[in-house]
């Protein structure tokens, strides 16, 4: 689960557990940007009436457990870096490995939980699929593990996950949140991947070489939670079913945004843009929650990216005046600036889809 569940939502949140201070993993900083580890309602996952769903559900079990991508993620592949990167290069790499070995574990706790509970509830169809779909985000945080091993960098990541406050969504957050998840997951993957084999030349780690058989994982759990919405019609209809699709694709979308744009010394050593990646992961998103949401943004107005590029020169500035010990008066009027973009953006237009 490449972004897991979305940070802007979790910002949304009020119920995250107390927690003592934390001690940072290298390159992974304390902010609005910083993956979490999360629970839901497990007891009303268990009442998930499948029957609608019953030839969809058996079909993505089946797939599941084919594991089509079992021979692919060869545990002794070597994941060294082919070519020397410059320091801050190498730092820009390393904190996207960090970030996503930390997104892809907190999608293996969420699944191995829910698979844990959904057997005790006497769930067991529903207990093995998110099993399934457990030992897929296991083993994709493990590759990303070993490629920091390879940077000399070590992440005790069950400690981590005893140490980093638990937030709590509603079962229609998590259905929302981690099909968006894994779906930008699979555009980010596959499109880095298409760049990289059109580029030969930038694909400077074995670990890139992986990308395409993950994103087929990451497809798959997407559809999973397709499935899932379905199962519960009433987070499709009326205002509740518009209302959860423009917050979820606007948060998703936000997190996505500042990852990338502000963070985008990892594309551009890819040899990508950033902006222009973010925005066609964003169009390409959009397009497939087509397939289950009921409303998606108007992207190709423009108004919406536009003032994504607001957005982002708005989250940097914030941070190189608080790094600079600006006057609170000043990081005021960044921060109400800020909140006023995220406003307007919110709240750009939407089509209906008319078959969802």
């Amino acid at each position: 689960m490449t972004a897991t569940l979305s940070s802007a939502a979790a910002g949304a949140s009020a119920a995250a557990a107390p927690s003592a201070a934390i001690p940072a993993a290298p390159h992974l900083r304390e902010d609005l940007l910083t993956p979490r580890f999360y629970t839901t309602q497990i007891a009303k996952a268990a009442r998930t009436d499948l029957e609608q769903q019953r030839p969809a559900f058996d079909a993505m079990l089946s797939e599941m457990e084919a594991d089509y991508n079992r021979e692919h993620f060869d545990r002794k592949a070597p994941l060294d870096r082919l070519r020397d990167l410059s320091p801050e290069e190498k730092q820009a790499y390393e904190s996207y490995l960090v970030r996503s070995c930390v997104s892809e574990f907190s999608g293996f706790l969420l699944f191995k939980e829910l698979s844990r509970r959904l057997f005790q509830a006497q769930r067991p169809e529903m207990g093995r699929l998110f099993q399934l779909m457990a030992r897929d985000e296991a083993r994709h945080a493990g590759f990303l593990n070993r490629a920091l091993v390879a940077e000399g960098i070590e992440i005790d990541l069950p400690s981590l996950s005893t140490k980093r406050p638990i937030t709590w969504f509603p079962l229609s957050w998590v259905l929302y949140s981690v099909f968006l998840s894994e779906k930008i997951g699979y555009w980010r993957y596959i499109l880095i991947d298409r760049h990289l084999k059109a580029h030969p030349d930038s694909n400077f780690a074995p670990l890139f070489d992986f990308f395409e058989p993950w994103c087929q994982d990451e497809n798959r759990h997407g559809d999973i939670f397709n499935m899932l919405i379905r199962c519960w019609p009433a987070l499709r209809q009326g205002f509740r079913g518009k209302l959860l699709s423009r917050f979820f694709l606007w948060s998703v979308f936000l997190t996505h945004s500042l990852t990338v744009c502000e963070r985008g010394d990892f594309y551009r050593i890819l040899g990508m843009d950033p902006e222009a990646f973010d925005a066609e992961v964003m169009r390409q998103t959009n397009r497939t929650a087509r397939r289950v949401f009921p409303w998606v943004f108007d992207l190709e107005s423009g108004g919406f990216i536009a003032l994504r590029d607001r957005l982002v020169a708005c989250f940097q500035e914030m941070g190189a005046a608080r790094r600079q010990g600006a006057s609170p008066l000043r990081q005021l009027g960044l921060k109400l600036r800020f909140g006023g973009l995220l406003w307007r953006q919110f709240f750009q237009p939407m089509v209906r889809v008319e078959a969802a």
